[in-house]
């Protein structure tokens, strides 16, 4: 009787724990190697009103009030967001429940002061890229995978990060967010962090498309002009190919290059299709810095407009999209997609970009 008994127990905890696994979203060598569901997708994306669809572009800070729907594809942790990390925690698992679509949860953590989880154990000694750039890829690796666990625990599912940019000199070398200014370096210790990542089931998205290189320049604050070739920028954005299997998309750069448009990266449509070339979704820089408008010479409604033109699936912005002293995201972008078929053509081309995505991720799976 008692060795049955101990034979139960086994069992039971076998079952438990396999229980257990099942109940984890998925891994990130799924998400690697899963491709999306297309009927489900195209399922999803025909069940969505046009509000909707546009909510689906919108990587925004937190939505005002707690008990209002969470309509957008994706809600972004800034600022003291995740200072109380039981706060964040109750905060996302309450906006999963309000969303109808699971959204995004995303956050940068780099690296060194570049981390907005330092409150974690687990990440207080958290190295700048440049400093694991003279680690083994083994232990990059490992950074990126204790990263991505930390960021699950907290219920978070997408990193802004890490920075592709090969910086010799200039703003991102001297601010130690570039791995290195030798490209094959950068390839190397990027992909290793953004495969960490994966296998702790968070997907990576790659800065600055495509590629802020010894610019000396900060472009979220000053006007920042790289005049490169064709051949040069694809040179640069080589560096994020590399990685292309552990990478969901890549965040667009405010850096002009001139040679492929008079335009900010993120405003510019030529850059944009680049980007999706590799099948990832093009995410914007913030929108709501005013140095692009001013670099743009218009008011900031102009700037949102422009990088829905462009092609971008997600457009980030650092204020909530309903906050009354905000801009009208929904209004704006709605006015659009209806304007013209082409242009609702291209909201659904965008929506079921990032459908796919979270397809690939489990987070359509049941819907």
């Amino acid at each position: 009787m008692r060795g049955v008994l101990r034979t139960s127990l086994v069992v039971l905890s076998l079952v438990l724990s396999g229980a257990s696994e099942a109940a984890e979203p998925r891994t990130p060598e799924s998400f690697a190697a899963r491709a999306p569901d297309e009927a489900r997708v195209e399922r999803v994306l025909r069940s969505l009103s046009l509000r909707e669809k546009v909510g689906q572009l919108l990587l925004a800070y937190p939505q005002v009030g707690k008990e209002n729907p969470v309509e957008v594809g994706g809600v972004l942790f800034v600022g003291g967001t995740l200072r109380k990390i039981d706060a964040a925690k109750e905060r996302i698992r309450s906006a999963r429940e309000r969303a109808r679509i699971p959204p995004f949860f995303a956050v940068d953590i780099e690296g060194g002061n570049f981390n907005r989880l330092k409150q974690h154990p687990s990440l207080k000694a958290l190295p700048l890229a440049r400093e694991m750039a003279a680690m083994e890829d083994a232990e990059v690796e490992s950074w990126g995978m204790r990263v991505g666990r930390a960021m699950r625990e907290v219920g978070l599912n997408m990193n802004l990060a890490p920075v592709f940019d090969v910086s010799p000199q200039g703003h991102m070398f001297r601010n130690g967010r570039a791995f290195s200014g030798d490209a094959a370096v950068v390839k190397q210790k990027a992909t290793a962090f953004a495969r960490g990542l994966a296998k702790a089931g968070v997907v990576s998205i790659g800065k600055h498309f495509p590629g802020y290189g010894d610019l000396d320049t900060d472009s979220d604050h000053e006007h920042a002009i790289a005049d490169w070739d064709e051949g040069r920028v694809r040179l640069e954005a080589a560096a994020f190919r590399a990685a292309d299997r552990y990478l969901g998309g890549v965040m667009m750069s405010n850096i002009v290059y001139t040679k492929l448009g008079p335009g900010p990266a993120i405003l510019e449509p030529a850059l944009v299709a680049m980007a999706h070339e590799s099948g990832w979704i093009s995410v914007t820089d913030d929108v709501a810095i005013r140095a692009l408008a001013e670099q743009i010479g218009s008011e900031r409604e102009e700037v949102v407009r422009r990088a829905f033109l462009a092609g971008n699936d997600l457009i980030l912005t650092t204020e909530p999209p309903d906050w009354s002293g905000g801009l009208d995201y929904f209004g704006i972008l709605t006015k659009l997609a209806e304007s013209e078929p082409k242009l609702a053509e291209q909201l659904d081309a965008s929506v079921r970009r990032v459908l796919r995505l979270k397809d690939r991720m489990g987070l359509l799976d049941g819907l």
